[in-house]
């Protein structure tokens, strides 16, 4: 029987503050600089709720909360397939002072604010390339309740 095939699952959040959005800035496998969302895997026995929660944490260095789902991609590139569920998400203390590199992974290198302008402006760096159709989604309004979403465990 052939291996089967596992896409991989990641969760992604857009975190505004008086509009500018929160963007990490980290070196791809190639060596490159290149930026994108607080974002990540889900890992084993974790829910998309969790890991995106979890994700927020890790990256930013605080709690986040999640505000709604903006969209659900199926990003498929070479030879894998992602699963990304991208959610608007806020400091939990509304303080964009508290952030900091809390990354356990060691990949950031950085965490900026940006504008709107700025993150299209810098196109030719985003990583991955999901960071464009996220955006417009939630520029465009784009929100399904969290409430979408359901947590079965057994």
């Amino acid at each position: 029987m052939a291996e089967r095939f596992k896409p991989h699952l990641t969760v992604a959040l857009i975190i505004e503050h008086e509009g500018r959005f929160l963007m990490v800035e980290e070196y791809q496998e190639t060596g490159e600089l290149c930026f994108g969302t607080v974002a990540g895997h889900v890992e084993a026995k974790e829910s998309i709720i969790e890991a995106a929660l979890r994700e927020g944490l890790e990256e930013c260095g605080c709690p986040v909360e999640l505000d709604y789902l903006v969209g659900v991609y199926d990003y498929v590139k070479d030879y894998e397939t992602i699963l990304r569920f991208t959610f608007k998400a806020h400091l939990k203390d509304q303080d964009p002072s508290q952030v900091k590199i809390s990354d356990p992974d060691g990949d950031i290198v950085a965490i900026k604010w940006m504008t709107k302008e700025e993150i299209f402006e810098g196109k030719k760096m985003w990583r991955p390339r999901l960071i464009g159709p996220n955006y417009e989604d939630y520029f465009n309004g784009q929100q399904v309740p969290l409430s979408f979403i359901t947590t079965v465990r057994s």
